[in-house]
C-alpha cells in the first residue's frame, strides 16, 4: 500500500507539479492552507509525511507542522523553503520540528529523495514505539502474573476492580484507560512489603493493630515507589499513589491534595476499591453504595453517581463458560470461582486471567495435593 503523503502550499501550480510527478508513486493528498491542513490531519491523522512550503498565507510553514508535531507526532515533517528562508529552517531542523528542508526551486529527483527517506523514517519511529509498546505490555503482564501467584487474593480482588473501574470511567466519559486498568492491576504490588503475619491477617479479616492499619494503609505509597521505576509508568504510579486519599484532603499520603486535585483514576479506584470490599462484607450491592455515600467527605460524589449507574445496569449474560478438567485448562481462560486446596489453602482467585505461569502453578500444586475439579471458566 502506498504510504500516505500530503503536501501544503499555497501555491496552486505547484500542488498540479506534484501530483502530477508523485500522485502514482504516494497515496497523495494536498492542501492550499494551514488551516485546510490542520483539518484534513485532525478528520485522519495517519499521513506517513507531511511536506510544507515555509512561506504561506496567515499560518506560515514552522508554525504549522509545529501544530501538527502535536495531533500526528509520528508523521515525518518535511520544510521547503527559499534561499532567504534556509536559517529558520535549519533551526526548526535543530529544535526537533522538521526532519528535513529542501530548497526551492527543487527538481524531481531531490525531492522524491527526501519524501522516501521521509517514508523510512515514519516506519522506523512507528515499529520502535509499537515494539516499546508491546514490550512494556508484556513485562507489566508478566508482573501482574507472578504477583497473582505471590498473592492470589489481592490480584485476584484487582481484576474485580478493574473491571467496575474501566465501566465507572466510561460512564463519566474519562478519555483513554491505559493508566487506570495498569494501576488497578498494580496496585497490589505495595503489599508485597507487608510482613507475613499482617498480610495473613488482612486476608483473613483480622482485627489490626493502630501499627498494623498504618501499615496498610500506605500500601498505595509503597506501590507507587516500586511502579514508578518502570519507565513510562510514572503516571500509573501517581494514580495508586492518591488511591487511598479521601476526597477531603485526609488519609494517606499526608499532603495538601484534596477534591480534584486527586487524579481522577486515583478517585475512581478509592470508590471502586471500599465498594468492592464492602461488598465482600455485606452481600447487597446497593445496601453498600448507600453506605459509601454516607460517609462524609471520603469519596468524590461524582464517582458515586456513576458507580450507581452502572449498577443500575443489569449484568449481561456474561462469556460462555464451561467446567473443564484441570487438564484441559488453556492461557486465555478466566477462572470464575477460587480454586483451593481441600484444606482451603487459595490457590488462585477467582477472576484470574490464566497465562502459562498459572498453569504450571496449578500442576505443581496438583503434583501433592488434589485441586477439586471440574473448574468453571469463561472461555469467550
Amino acid at each position: 500500500m502506498p504510504a500516505k503523503v500530503l503536501f501544503v502550499d499555497d501555491d496552486q501550480l505547484v500542488l498540479k507539479v506534484v501530483e502530477r510527478s508523485f500522485g502514482g508513486r504516494f497515496d497523495l493528498t494536498t492542501a492550499r492552507s494551514a488551516q485546510e491542513a490542520l483539518a484534513i490531519v485532525r478528520e485522519a491523522p495517519l499521513f506517513a509525511v507531511i511536506v510544507s512550503d515555509m512561506r504561506m498565507p496567515g499560518m506560515d510553514g514552522i508554525e504549522l507542522l509545529q501544530e501538527l508535531k502535536v495531533i500526528s507526532p509520528d508523521s515525518t515533517r518535511i520544510m521547503l523553503t527559499s534561499e532567504g528562508d534556509q536559517l529558520s529552517a535549519m533551526e526548526a531542523v535543530n529544535s526537533g520540528r522538521v526532519f528535513r528542508f529542501l530548497t526551492k526551486p527543487w527538481n524531481e529527483e531531490a525531492l522524491e529523495a527526501i519524501l522516501e527517506a521521509g517514508v523510512q523514517q515514519h516506519e522506523l519511529v512507528t515499529s520502535s514505539r509499537v515494539l516499546l509498546e508491546e514490550t512494556l505490555a508484556g513485562s507489566v503482564q508478566m508482573l501482574v502474573d507472578l504477583l497473582s501467584v505471590f498473592d492470589p487474593k489481592a490480584f485476584g480482588q484487582a481484576q474485580r476492580v478493574k473491571d467496575y473501574a474501566l465501566k465507572v470511567a466510561a460512564r463519566l466519559g474519562a478519555p483513554g484507560h491505559w493508566d487506570l486498568e495498569l494501576a488497578a492491576l498494580l496496585a497490589p504490588v505495595g503489599r508485597m512489603a507487608i510482613p507475613l503475619a499482617i498480610q495473613s491477617k488482612v486476608n483473613w479479616g483480622e482485627q489490626l493493630t493502630v501499627g498494623e492499619r498504618e501499615i496498610v494503609d500506605r500500601v498505595p505509597e509503597t506501590g507507587a515507589r516500586i511502579v514508578g521505576n518502570i519507565p513510562r509508568l510514572q503516571p500509573v504510579a501517581r494514580v495508586i499513589r492518591y488511591m487511598n486519599k479521601d476526597f477531603d484532603g485526609g488519609g494517606y499520603p499526608e499532603e495538601a491534595v484534596a477534591g480534584e486535585g486527586i487524579p481522577l483514576e486515583a478517585r475512581i479506584l478509592r470508590v471502586v476499591t471500599a465498594f468492592l470490599g464492602g461488598l465482600e462484607a455485606r452481600g447487597s450491592r446497593l445496601v453498600v453504595l448507600e453506605q459509601l455515600k454516607l460517609a462524609e467527605g471520603l469519596y468524590d460524589p461524582n464517582v458515586l453517581d456513576a458507580l450507581e449507574q452502572v449498577l443500575r445496569v443489569p449484568e449481561a449474560g456474561g462469556e460462555p463458560r464451561k467446567a473443564l478438567p484441570l487438564r484441559h485448562l488453556e492461557p486465555g481462560m478466566r477462572l470464575v470461582e477460587d480454586l483451593c486446596t481441600p484444606g482451603g489453602a487459595l490457590v488462585l482467585a477467582a477472576g484470574t486471567t490464566l497465562a502459562q505461569i498459572h498453569l504450571e502453578r496449578l500442576r505443581s500444586v496438583a503434583a501433592i495435593t488434589r485441586i477439586p475439579e471440574p473448574v468453571l471458566v469463561d472461555c469467550g
